[in-house]
C-alpha cells in the first residue's frame, strides 16, 4: 500500500525538477500581469480611506462595518520586491486608527503600533506610510488599535509583493481573505490592547455565533472562483480573523503547499488541508483536473456552516451541484513537513524561554506568568541571533507574531529541524518550538499572540540596545 502522502503527491501533480524544487515555467495569471521582465525598483503610491459603511455579508444580513476605501476586505495592494511603497491613509472614522503591515520588515516608525512606533491617526487626520518591500510574498495589512472592533469589523486587506523575477507554471491566481465577525452579543472578557472551542483540529475562543466571510461575503453569497480544466491555480490564503484557527481544504482536489507566511518552502508539500492561525498565510496550488463545482472552505468545526467557504467552479459546470470537502482521513499540513532553509550552524547568542499560559484566577493570558505591560522586554543588539523557546501550557491556540523580523523554526520539541521561515507561528496545546531570528532591524517591536482575545496580556516588547562603547 502507498501512504496517504504518497497518494497525494501522485494526485496533485507536483511539478518537481531534478533539484527537488518546483520546476517553474511561464507565469500568466488571469487578470494580473506579473510576467517576468527586467527588474526596476520603482515608487508605488496608494491611498486608503478608513470609514464606516453598511456592508452586505449575505442576503438579508447587513452590518455596520469598518472599511478601507468603502470595501471589505480592503483593496489588494500589489507591488514588486524592491519597490518603495507609499500609502496615504486618511482616517474618516470617529475614533483613532493605524495600519500595521503584517509580515513586512518596515522601519519601526512605519509599524503602526500606537505608543511604540507612531501616534494614532486621529479622526480627520492623514498619515503617510513609506517603506521598501524587501521580501516577496503574501502579506496583509490591518489596524493595531481597538483591534477586536476594527479588524473584527472588516479592516483588513492583502499586500502582495511580487518577486523581482518570476517564472511559474501558475496560470490563474486568487487571493482569499478570510475574516471573522464577532457575535456582538457575546461576552468578551479579555479584549485586545486599547479595547480590544473548537473541538478536534483547533483550540481557540471562537464564539459559537461568530460569523465568517471570504472576500467579504458569507457562504454561499460570494462570487465563485472560476477555473478552466488543465490550469494550474494558485490560492493565496490569509487568515485575517480575530480568534479562530482556520483549516482550508478544497473538495475533490489535493493541495500543494508552496509558501508559508509568504516565504517559499524548500520543497512543496502535498496535503489535503492547511491550518492557519490568526495572521498566518499560505500559498497553495492545485491542478484543475476534476471538473465540477467544489467548495473551498474550512473543515474546522462549524466554520463552513457559519460562512467560511467559497465555490471553485469549472467553466461549463456553473449549474453543477456543489461538493463539500471531506472532514475525516485528512492529511493536514504542519510545521514538521515544512522546510525553509538550512539549519543554522551559528549558535544563538541568547536563548529566551517563553511559557504561554492563562492565570487560573483572573483568566488573564500570560507569558512566563505575567501579563503585558508587566512582562520584561527582551533586549537584543544588532547582529545578535536570538532564540525564542516557546511552550504552550494552555488549552487554546496561540498564533505568536513577531513584528519587523522573520524567524525560522529550528526545533520542534527537542528535535532540531531546518524549518520554515515565519512571522507568525501557531502553537497548539503543549506545542513547543524554537524560533531563531537575527536582530537586523533596530527599534522597538512587539511579539504577541494574534488571537485578539489574548493579545492584551500575551504581548511583550523586543527592544534593541545600543552596542557597548557606542556612546
Amino acid at each position: 500500500m502507498i501512504s496517504r502522502r504518497e497518494a497525494l503527491t501522485r494526485s496533485v501533480g507536483v511539478v518537481v525538477g531534478l533539484s527537488g524544487r518546483p520546476r517553474l515555467g511561464v507565469l500568466s495569471l488571469a487578470g494580473v500581469d506579473v510576467a517576468a521582465g527586467p527588474f526596476r525598483a520603482g515608487l508605488r503610491e496608494f491611498s486608503l480611506t478608513v470609514s464606516r459603511v453598511r456592508w452586505d455579508l449575505e442576503r438579508g444580513r447587513v452590518v455596520d462595518a469598518y472599511a478601507y476605501n468603502g470595501a471589505v476586505p480592503g483593496p489588494a495592494l500589489r507591488v514588486t520586491e524592491g519597490d518603495t511603497v507609499r500609502v496615504r491613509v486618511t482616517n474618516a472614522l470617529a475614533e483613532p486608527t493605524t495600519v500595521h503591515w503584517h509580515g513586512v520588515e518596515v522601519p519601526p516608525s512605519m509599524d503602526g503600533v500606537p505608543g511604540l512606533s507612531q501616534p494614532p491617526i486621529a479622526p480627520g487626520e492623514t498619515f503617510t506610510y513609506e517603506f521598501v518591500a524587501t521580501r516577496a510574498g503574501t502579506r496583509w495589512y490591518h489596524p493595531h488599535i481597538n483591534e477586536l472592533a476594527q479588524t473584527g469589523g472588516g479592516l483588513a486587506g492583502p499586500l502582495i509583493v511580487e518577486p523581482r523575477e518570476t517564472s511559474s507554471a501558475v496560470q490563474r491566481e486568487y487571493v482569499i481573505v478570510a475574516q471573522q465577525w464577532p457575535d456582538p452579543s457575546a461576552e468578551r472578557p479579555h479584549g485586545g490592547p486599547g479595547e480590544s472551542g473548537m473541538s478536534g483540529m483547533t483550540g481557540d475562543s471562537t464564539g459559537q455565533n461568530d460569523g465568517f466571510t471570504i472576500n467579504g461575503k458569507a457562504y454561499p453569497s460570494g462570487a465563485p472562483l472560476v477555473v478552466r480544466q488543465g490550469e494550474r491555480v494558485r490560492l493565496r490564503l490569509i487568515n485575517a480573523g480575530t480568534t479562530a484557527t482556520q483549516v482550508f481544504a478544497l473538495a475533490g482536489h489535493g493541495l500543494v503547499l508552496t509558501h508559508t507566511d509568504g516565504n517559499p518552502l524548500g520543497l512543496p508539500v502535498p496535503v489535503d488541508a492547511v491550518p492557519l492561525g490568526v495572521g498566518e498565510r499560505a500559498d497553495v496550488e492545485f491542478v484543475a483536473s476534476n471538473p465540477g463545482r467544489w467548495q473551498l472552505g474550512s473543515i474546522a468545526s462549524g466554520q463552513a456552516e457559519r460562512g467560511l467557504g467559497i465555490d471553485v467552479v469549472y467553466e461549463g459546470h456553473e449549474t453543477d451541484a456543489v461538493q463539500f470537502p471531506a472532514v475525516s482521513d485528512v492529511y493536514l499540513a504542519d510545521y514538521s513537513v515544512m522546510t525553509g532553509g538550512p539549519l543554522p550552524t551559528a549558535r544563538p547568542d541568547d536563548t529566551v524561554e517563553l511559557v504561554l499560559s492563562q492565570d487560573r484566577g483572573s483568566g488573564a493570558w500570560t507569558i512566563n506568568g505575567a501579563s503585558y505591560p508587566a512582562i520584561e522586554p527582551i533586549e537584543v543588539q544588532p547582529g545578535q541571533r536570538t532564540r525564542f523557546r516557546l511552550v504552550n501550557m494552555s488549552m487554546e491556540d496561540h498564533p505568536m507574531h513577531l513584528h519587523g523580523h522573520t524567524a525560522q523554526i529550528v526545533a520542534i520539541g527537542d528535535r532540531p529541524v531546518a524549518g520554515p521561515l515565519k512571522d507568525t507561528v501557531t502553537l497548539r496545546h503543549m506545542d513547543s518550538y524554537d524560533l531563531d531570528f537575527v536582530a537586523s532591524n533596530p527599534g522597538r517591536w512587539l511579539f504577541h499572540c494574534h488571537n485578539l482575545m489574548h493579545m492584551a496580556g500575551m504581548m511583550m516588547e523586543v527592544r534593541y540596545r545600543e552596542p557597548q562603547g557606542s556612546r
